[in-house]
């Protein structure tokens, strides 16, 4: 049981770590295939060497004969197989599923809106992105003694943009 609890910790983190890099990725302006590819590309090293190092620091206690190593060594083959089926998972299939998400995220608001909009558009880190702008050109001119008008949708960001730079 320790050993499944301590496997989820491990395969949660290399999650993390491959779609924080993906969301940075976004953020930076990358498209989304390009910032999937990158993501997996710069974050393999990190979490190949993560599991095959603590495989590693595993094999002495899956190799020990002693009877006081035979209590812990369910604990560790469920821990060293199973990081590595997780980092297969993580490397291949988070990516896919990442992809897949975002396919039927993209489907499912061309139904809503009848408007095509880009992979990028309907990805949290955009959305989180453009809100923040957003609030930042609400809160320039709200200093300037301008009263803007405040939008909820990403199609009204555009106009609202236009709108400033107009008022410029």
């Amino acid at each position: 049981m320790l050993g499944i609890i301590a496997l989820i910790g491990i395969m949660v983190n290399d999650g993390l770590v491959l779609i924080g890099k993906f969301n940075g990725n976004l953020r930076e302006g990358m498209k989304f295939d390009d910032a999937i590819y990158e993501a997996g590309k710069s974050r393999f090293r990190a979490i190949f060497l993560t599991s095959i190092t603590t495989i590693a620091g595993l094999a002495p206690l899956l190799l020990e004969k002693s009877r006081q190593a035979q209590f812990l060594k369910p604990m560790a083959i469920s821990i060293a197989y199973g990081i590595g089926y997780a980092t297969v998972l993580t490397l291949l299939m988070l990516p896919l599923f990442l992809a897949f998400s975002n396919k039927i995220k993209v489907g499912s608001k061309w139904l809503i809106t009848g408007k095509k909009v880009t992979k990028e558009e309907v990805e949290r880190a955009i959305k989180e992105q453009m809100e923040e702008s957003h609030m930042q050109n609400f809160e320039k001119h709200e200093q300037n003694g301008h009263s803007p008008v405040i939008s909820t949708t990403l199609e009204d960001e555009a106009v609202i943009s236009n709108e400033l730079e107009d008022n410029k």
